[in-house]
C-alpha cells in the first residue's frame, strides 16, 4: 500500500483556487453534481472530504454526513463549511480511508477526486473498501477524470493536462504517479455498475476532461 499523503494542511488556503484556475469551475462543478444527487435523512459518507463544499451542501439537505480526511486543516475547513451551511452537524473523522471501518453501511458515499491519489495498482484494494462501506443498494458517486480518449492527439494532450498538477502533487504530497485512470474499466472489475454519467467541459467550453458518475454494486441476478 502506498503512504498517507503528506503536506495538503498547507495547500487548505489555496486548493480551491488551484482547482478553479486548472479547470475552470468543471472540477467543482463536478463535486457539487454529486453533491445534489444526495437526499435528506441518509447516510453520507465523504472520502477524502478536502475543502467540503459537497460535503457542506450534503449537510444542508438534511443528510447525516461522515467526513474521511487525512489533513486535519482540510478536515477542520470541511467541518466549518458543513456547519456555516446549516442543516445536519457532520462527523469528522480524521484518519486514512483504508483505516476506516463502519458499524453501520453508508446509503452514500462520495468520492471527489480522491481515486486520483492512489496508482492504478491500488485502484482495487480502494474500490473494495469502498464497496464494503457502502449498504447493499447504496450508491458510490465519484467525480474525477474522465478516461483518455483513444485518439492519439487527444489521448496526449489530456495526458499533459493531467501530468502537470499530477507531478506537483507528486512531488508536494506523495500521491502515485500514474496516467489518467481509466475509472469505467476499473469500476467494471470491481463489480460496480455505472447507473449514470456527466461531464463537464473545461472552462465550459473546452474538451469534456471531468466527469461525475453514479455507480452501485452489481446485482448477482
Amino acid at each position: 500500500a502506498s503512504a498517507v499523503t503528506r503536506n495538503y494542511d498547507r495547500l487548505v488556503g489555496v486548493y480551491d483556487l488551484l482547482a478553479s484556475l486548472w479547470s475552470g469551475g468543471a472540477i467543482r462543478a463536478a463535486r457539487m453534481w454529486c453533491a445534489r444527487q444526495t437526499r435528506s435523512r441518509t447516510r453520507v459518507l465523504v472520502v477524502g472530504a478536502g475543502t467540503g463544499d459537497d460535503a457542506a451542501l450534503c449537510c444542508a439537505n438534511g443528510a447525516e454526513v461522515h467526513l474521511v480526511e487525512a489533513s486535519q486543516k482540510m478536515l477542520a475547513e470541511s467541518v466549518l463549511r458543513c456547519k456555516s451551511a446549516g442543516g445536519t452537524d457532520p462527523v469528522a473523522i480524521d484518519d486514512d480511508f483504508r483505516n476506516v471501518q463502519f458499524t453501520q453501511p453508508m446509503d452514500d458515499i462520495l468520492v471527489p477526486f480522491f481515486l486520483n491519489i492512489f496508482c492504478s495498482a491500488e485502484l482495487p484494494q480502494i474500490l473494495r473498501h469502498l464497496k464494503e462501506c457502502n449498504a447493499s443498494d447504496g450508491r458510490i458517486l465519484i467525480s474525477d477524470f474522465s478516461p483518455p480518449a483513444h485518439f492519439f492527439a487527444s489521448k496526449s494532450l489530456m495526458e499533459l493536462w493531467h501530468g502537470i498538477p499530477m507531478a506537483f502533487f507528486f512531488l508536494f504530497t506523495g500521491n502515485a504517479w500514474h496516467g489518467v485512470h481509466d475509472l469505467p474499466h476499473a469500476l467494471e472489475e470491481a463489480g460496480l455498475t455505472i447507473v449514470q454519467r456527466q461531464k463537464f467541459r473545461i472552462f465550459g467550453i473546452g474538451p469534456r476532461w471531468i466527469e461525475a458518475l453514479i455507480v452501485e454494486i452489481k446485482s448477482d441476478l
